[in-house]
């Protein structure tokens, strides 16, 4: 961007005229990395049939779903609540709904699974979110991810992290990787299930890192582009 001349005076200043320059490199890069603001990924969004019959519906939370998202951990049971955040939490607080409904699609990622509640506004609510966010080496992401807990069992947690882990190869990162209780026995396998590896966590005796490279890697255990 280019402006000249600028005649400034005492009180206000005039641009005589500009010049803008695109790089047209920009029009080959993948995806909207050549946006400031990533647009809403619609494309995402779909139908599930879970194995009893019942259907969900996924896609990406939007900033709209603060209120769905409140009282989705709202009526997370305490264990559920305790296990997600790893601290006694009742409710989310502004900031934190803030935070997880209205997210940068580029470095970051979050589905939600709803299904029919006729207490819920617009007659629908969460019944799973599954979220990462992508670390600053832009090489990994931190992962998390909770199912209501009269869902627990119907494959919910399964269509959100196989679709998950999906966005995130597609992003083009390395690996998955997040902290799990270690009393969280039902998580540890199911993260197992995924493919998941897990070590101890050296900063944590009672946490262990679950991580799942997304690329191939060649024999000194690098992953490749």
């Amino acid at each position: 961007l280019d402006l000249d001349p600028v005649l400034s005076g005492a009180d206000s200043a005039a641009i005589g005229a500009a010049r803008i320059v695109v790089d047209p490199r920009r029009g080959s890069e993948r995806g909207y990395r050549h946006m400031a603001i990533h647009p809403y990924p619609a494309e995402l969004a779909e139908t599930v049939a879970l194995a009893n019959g019942a259907s969900i519906d996924v896609r990406p939370i939007r900033p709209e779903d603060a209120e769905l998202e409140r009282r989705f951990v709202a009526e997370l049971s305490e264990e559920s609540r305790y296990f997600r955040f790893f601290y006694r939490l009742h409710e989310l607080t502004p900031q934190m709904l803030a935070r997880f409904t209205q997210i940068d699609y580029d470095r970051e990622m979050a589905l939600v699974a709803l299904a029919p509640d006729p207490d819920s506004p617009g007659g629908r609510a969460f019944v799973g979110v599954a979220r990462y966010i992508t670390n600053p080496d832009g090489e990994s992401a931190e992962f998390a991810i909770v199912t209501a807990d009269a869902w627990h069992g119907r494959g919910v947690g399964y269509a959100l992290m196989s679709r998950l882990i999906a966005c995130a190869r597609g992003r083009g990162l390395a690996r998955l990787q997040g902290a799990v209780l270690r009393a969280n026995h039902g998580m540890l396998r199911f993260v197992g299930t995924l493919g998941f590896s897990t070590a101890d966590d050296p900063d944590d005796p009672e946490q262990v890192i679950a991580t799942l490279p997304l690329r191939p890697v060649d024999a000194t255990g690098a992953s490749v582009r």
